[in-house]
């Protein structure tokens, strides 16, 4: 199986076994009372920029996005470390009055809608350990990224292998 293969493999898994299972925050960076769930959606290598969204999209996130950090081939088998990112929009706490204003209060907390993206996706890649033909290899492992946290947004990851063929070698005749 392709590099290629494996990545939208997994994003097919993550969308039929996690993202449609979970509703988050849409962002509305011009509108911070506006407030509406949404479905995560799966990228596969980055975050589409604004401008570039494909238009069956509503959002670019909550989001996860399937990566690869570096492969490696021995000769024997190929090792193919898979990063998920996870990125979601908590700006704080959205409480409807009596009079039907929303008032906003920031309160910081996005981690948490953050951790149970994560804990739902490693939960899912645990419990099936096979992704749509992609056998994974333990450990999985994740975290949220420390350094870089630009509120409202939040960001951690979800890492482990999956190990495919070895490519082809040439046979030299001497």
């Amino acid at each position: 199986m392709t590099t290629v293969a494996i990545l939208e493999n997994i994003k097919t898994f993550l969308e039929d076994n996690v993202c449609s299972h979970i509703k988050l925050q849409k962002p509305s960076d011009k509108d911070i009372d506006n407030y509406e769930l949404v479905t995560p959606v799966v990228h596969v290598g980055w975050i589409p920029p604004k401008g570039f969204m494909p238009p069956e999209l509503e959002t670019a996130i909550p989001c996860l996005v399937v990566g690869m950090d570096e492969g490696s081939d021995d000769g024997q088998e190929s090792s193919l470390p898979i990063r998920i990112s996870a990125a979601v929009y908590s700006p704080g706490q959205h409480t409807i009055q009596e009079d039907g204003s929303v008032e906003y209060t920031p309160d910081f907390q996005g981690y948490i809608d953050l951790l149970n993206l994560i804990d739902r996706t490693v939960a899912e890649i645990a419990k099936n350990q096979i992704l749509n033909g992609v056998s994974i290899e333990y450990p999985i492992r994740w975290g949220m990224y420390q350094e870089q946290q630009p509120y409202p947004y939040w960001y951690g990851w979800v890492a482990f292998s999956v190990k495919k063929q070895s490519y082809p070698k040439a046979k030299i005749e001497l």
